[in-house]
């Protein structure tokens, strides 16, 4: 299995996002880099020149790109700045990755891979996305392993599975800017806010316990999902890459150690408390790889219930 680093999904402005992507690119071992921006059209850090000026600054690295887009394109602009970033991919040969169908529909007839906010839940959609270009699927987060499984062995060799395995889920979008409303800002006036937060702005319960991750326009988990002790089982499923997504700090250590893993040079145990450390002792989550609630952390061994049995 190759490891994919996924586009960031928060605003580390121009510098910043081309510096950790350079980094990622010639200090690490990822093997495919996603770059884009997916939440925010206000926050587009690179315009589609700019990627295609970062894409060949990375390629001595030997990664493989994809330029990422919106996952909710919700006006014309943001239609105008779909095409430029299909364009700009095409004008390289790097292939797209479409996080809504209008991107799925501008990049018809090229490479493409169908992103993780594309709702891929059954084999008929497979086939459509593999009849217009797709050559791999990003399967959504909220599919277990015994779903994401089942479409892999449908799907056939024309397409690659790859499943998100480290990182906050990313859960919904909206046309509404949650940071901004958090600072009684309106979204035309956000004074982007959400670049305050380089890792999300944690919501809490009434009880004060952090639940989800604001990040402008998108609810990501407050909780890692982390699948790092399920390797031999996505092995045997037949997953062909493994999603990272890109946190702000320590994410050259969180590569290697699941290229490590990879590689057999550690087991589940040493790998999953090297992790644990990196995110300072806080619980990860992995329900849904197992049919459970999200937020859920299953134990290694622990079977889980039959996906539409009762949740005790």
């Amino acid at each position: 299995m190759r490891i994919s680093l996924g586009p960031s999904p928060f605003d580390w402005g121009k510098n910043g996002f081309k510096n950790y992507y350079r980094k990622m690119a010639f200090e690490t071992p990822v093997d495919l880099l996603y770059l884009g921006e997916v939440v925010c059209s206000k926050r587009q850090s690179l315009s589609a020149r700019e990627m295609v000026e970062l894409a060949r600054e990375l390629a001595p690295s030997g990664k493989e790109i994809v330029f990422s887009t919106l996952g909710l394109v919700m006006n014309a602009a943001e239609e105008e700045l779909l095409h430029q970033v299909a364009a700009a991919a095409a004008s390289g040969g790097w292939w797209l990755e479409a996080n809504d169908m209008g991107g799925i529909a501008v990049g018809e007839g090229t490479p493409m891979v169908a992103g993780p906010h594309i709702t891929t839940y059954n084999p008929e959609t497979v086939d459509f996305l593999k009849k217009v270009g797709v050559r791999r699927v990003v399967y959504p987060v909220e599919l277990s392993a015994q779903a994401i499984g089942e479409l892999i062995a449908r799907q056939g060799d024309d397409v690659e599975g790859e499943v998100f395995c480290y990182g906050k889920l990313p859960l919904t979008f909206s046309a509404r800017c949650y940071t901004a409303r958090a600072f009684q800002l309106s979204k035309s006036n956000c004074q982007y806010r959400c670049g305050d937060f380089p890792d999300g702005l944690a919501m809490r319960t009434q009880e004060g316990v952090p639940f989800l991750s604001i990040n402008g326009t998108q609810t990501l988990s407050h909780r890692i999902y982390n699948l790092v002790n399920e390797v031999d089982r996505l092995e045997r499923m037949g997953v062909g890459v493994i999603r990272l997504s890109p946190q702000s700090e320590r994410m050259e250590e969180i590569v290697t150690v699941w290229h490590e893993r990879l590689q057999r040079r550690i087991g589940d145990e040493e790998a999953w408390r090297r992790l644990l450390e990196i995110n300072g002792g806080v619980p990860f989550c992995n329900g849904y790889f197992h049919g459970r609630s999200g937020l859920e952390y299953v134990e290694p061994g622990v079977s889980p219930p039959a996906i539409d049995a009762p949740v005790g």
